[in-house]
């Protein structure tokens, strides 16, 4: 399919302001739904921490990696309604450590992976609500449409609000040839050299292209073990994060961070529910959760 079209992060805040008015007239997001929003729940004694991919505006199937805008948007009203406050990478990392840092009553960690060039249309939303968020870059062949270009990164990360993070240099996500499959020599012609280039070779590649280091590393689609993990600390990686749903606490280790897939069907009751437990939930074109999904992804590569 064609590449959404390019939107630019605008810098003037006056722009900027306009620029969200209009993306919530054109698309109806705060009014026009028959969905009631639901009551925030108490507090929990942990942080979830939502993966998103593509948020689009065109009629594309809306699931684990898509979401349309207009829900997106709904979404980020929610937290704000409900008194959630994103925090950034980097305040979760020291809270799980236990240091010393002041934390919201409701914290909640917004991610964006692969650099969709589609995640640019949640930038506007996040803005206008203050919104901390981090984006995590396929830096090798993840450049260039359907994926951001290097000036859109530098602009994000030039963004106080906003983190980048390594996402490997190639995304390998096939369940017969991926980085745990390489480190494990499962694979023929791979092996732990390849491994360690995707990971040392995209933290150089951002550091090259941002001018600033980057310490914390998205696992591509959530697979990995521990060969991979104590290859990831030895590249210089401070933080991990899997795809394994849940809630973050403090003491956990920043090595296992968890995170959970925000289905792009799901209605915002359920999207409520997944905020407050963590749980990961798969819908169906009525927006509610299918009673028996396919498991959450794992650690482990399905085996074919």
């Amino acid at each position: 399919s064609n590449p959404p079209p390019r939107q630019r992060i605008v810098s003037d805040p006056d722009q900027r302001s306009q620029w969200v008015a209009l993306v919530l007239l054109l698309h109806g997001l705060a009014l026009a739904t028959t969905e009631s929003t639901p009551a925030a729940a108490a507090p929990s004694a942990g942080i979830p921490m939502l993966m998103y991919h593509e948020i689009v505006t065109g009629g594309a199937s809306e699931g684990d990696t898509v979401i349309a805008l207009a829900r997106f948007v709904r979404q980020m009203q929610y937290l704000a309604d409900a008194g959630y406050q994103p925090i950034s990478l980097t305040e979760l990392v020291h809270h799980l450590r236990g240091e010393a840092v002041p934390m919201p009553r409701r914290p909640v960690v917004l991610t964006f992976d692969d650099g969709w060039l589609s995640a640019l249309n949640a930038v506007p939303v996040l803005e206008q609500h203050g919104f901390k968020a981090s984006f995590w870059i396929i830096a090798g062949k993840g450049i260039g449409e359907p994926y951001m270009d290097w000036d859109d990164v530098r602009r994000l990360a030039a963004q106080p609000l906003f983190e980048i993070g390594s996402h490997s240099l190639t995304h390998p996500w096939d369940p017969a040839n991926n980085l745990v499959g390489w480190v494990q020599g499962r694979v023929a012609g791979r092996g732990l050299a390849d491994a360690r280039e995707e990971l040392t070779g995209s933290r150089a590649e951002l550091a090259l292209q941002l001018g600033q280091p980057v310490r914390y590393l998205a696992w591509p689609c959530g697979w990995y073990d521990e060969t991979l993990i104590a290859m990831a600390r030895a590249a210089g990686y401070d933080a991990l994060l899997t795809a394994e749903h849940g809630l973050n606490q403090r003491g956990d280790d920043p090595l296992r961070i968890r995170r959970t897939f925000v289905h792009g069907a799901c209605d915002l009751a359920t999207f409520a529910h997944t905020v407050a437990t963590g749980e990961h939930n798969v819908c169906g074109a009525d927006g509610l959760p299918i009673a028996n999904p396919a498991p959450p992804i794992g650690p482990t590569p399905p085996q074919r």
